[in-house]
């Protein structure tokens, strides 16, 4: 499931209003050093929530890659400086937008779902659908829920501006939790 237009083009006029054009063109750099050395890549996070009808600010791009370490050796030395004190973020040195790495297969904290594994190689960005992110979210969220809250305010406003079914086939360890976000939203109609 993809993005729709409408989506799409509501997402760019957020980051126009809120003047973070550069995280798509840092996305647009990052993808594009990716594919020239054959690196698969997933977008999350918040640009993802955006391209999903959910018009929030974000200030970084989040990238799932099979191996961190060598995507970053590729980008540290294609125009991104690799942050002190962080083996999974850089910065763009053009746009001074962040990038942080996520490790496909594996975990960035205590939630009960591991990364999807990106298979994907191209320049252009793969945004995961909206399935993939309403799990990557919610196990997130579970995983530490005062920290991680916004997680949990993303799946709320993606079950919004998608009208996802109450059956969306999420995760065994995350269902429950998407189910009572579920309902509570239909309860309020």
């Amino acid at each position: 499931m993809s993005p729709n237009t409408h989506h799409r083009e509501g997402a760019r006029r957020i980051r126009l209003a809120s003047g973070s054009t550069d995280i798509e063109k840092t996305l647009r750099r990052v993808t594009q050093v990716l594919s020239d050395h054959d690196i698969p890549h997933l977008v999350v996070g918040g640009y993802c929530v955006q391209e999903h009808g959910y018009p929030r600010f974000t200030s970084d791009v989040d990238v799932i890659v099979p191996d961190v370490t060598h995507a970053r050796s590729w980008l540290s030395i294609n125009g991104f400086k690799e942050n002190a004190g962080s083996s999974m973020t850089l910065t763009d040195r053009a746009t001074k937008v962040e990038v942080d790495l996520m490790p496909g297969g594996g975990s960035v904290g205590p939630g009960p779902l591991k990364l999807p594994q990106p298979t994907e190689i191209s320049a252009a960005p793969q945004i995961a659908g909206l399935l993939t992110l309403i799990n990557i979210k919610l196990s997130s969220y579970l995983g530490s829920p005062i920290n991680r809250a916004k997680d949990m305010a993303d799946v709320v406003e993606l079950i919004k501006a998608n009208s996802p079914p109450r059956d969306l086939g999420v995760a065994e360890p995350v269902r429950v939790e998407y189910e009572r976000l579920w309902d509570g939203l239909h309860l309020e109609d």
